[in-house]
């Protein structure tokens, strides 16, 4: 395997090793020791050992009785939550869509890794002058109406741990009040929407729905986006029928 040296002009050669021995051991699992790794990759044996203490560390690899590795349990977490986030992009796509077709507006799907929202796939609107964000996009887990959604999983004390610091003020119209946020977000467990009328982006309105995994928990949100003037409150109560209907029609838990 060839080890290449830069990627955009930066140069970070112990990632491209570090790959190279992850790469062998997944060829031959239990086969390859650290001697063995260093001849096949042309790489000095300390260079080998602090990489591979490094994957044993985080559990990237593991190790037998005879000195030999394979891959770990951490590879298997993040594939599962690769394949999963496909899963998600292909059964919830038709849904998307859906609303879409309905509503003219933009539709976005993301999970949540209790840090940040994830963008994952999203439906735009077709007009000129329309709100996006690019699949990938990650947004403040207090950004608006899709904050609200995966907060609303937590417990009445892991939501006071979360909200130790100070609200951000986004708007004028943002909530900035502890005690009043954490009432909306009691309201948006019992009501299942969450709602944003120009709280997270001045002129633009939100409206959010769970989709409900297999064990009962927040598994990613489905969320409506649109300009104030088109997504009005008649609008906005429209989509939560639909939405909530496709809520329902996913079949996923809920």
């Amino acid at each position: 395997m060839t080890v290449k040296k830069t990627v955009n002009n930066y140069s970070a050669p112990i990632l491209y090793k570090a790959f190279a021995v992850l790469n062998e051991i997944a060829a031959e699992p239990q086969k390859l020791g650290i001697s063995d790794l260093a001849r096949k990759l042309n790489m000095s044996k300390g260079t080998v050992h602090g990489i591979v203490q490094a994957f044993l560390d985080l559990g990237v690899i593991t190790q037998d009785s005879n000195k030999k590795f394979r891959l770990g349990p951490t590879l298997i977490e993040l594939g599962n939550k690769a394949f999963a986030g496909d899963d998600l992009r292909l059964s919830l796509r038709p849904f998307l869509e859906e609303l879409h077709s309905q509503f003219k507006e933009t539709v976005f799907l993301g999970t949540s890794d209790g840090k940040k929202v994830t963008i994952i796939d999203k439906v735009e609107s077709p007009s000129g002058l329309k709100i996006s964000a690019p699949i990938g996009s990650r947004l403040s887990l207090l950004a608006g109406a899709t904050g609200k959604i995966f907060l609303s999983a937590l417990s009445d004390q892991e939501l006071q741990s979360f909200l130790r610091e100070p609200l951000p003020k986004f708007t004028e119209k943002s909530i900035t009040d502890k005690a009043k946020y954490i009432e909306e977000i009691k309201k948006v467990r019992e009501q299942g929407y969450a709602t944003d009328f120009e709280e997270y982006m001045q002129g633009v309105n939100a409206v959010c729905v769970p989709v409900i995994g297999m064990y009962g928990e927040i598994s990613a949100a489905i969320w409506m986006v649109g300009f104030s003037t088109s997504l009005n409150n008649d609008k906005i109560s429209r989509a939560i029928m639909a939405m909530s209907h496709v809520k329902k029609s996913i079949g996923t838990g809920n």
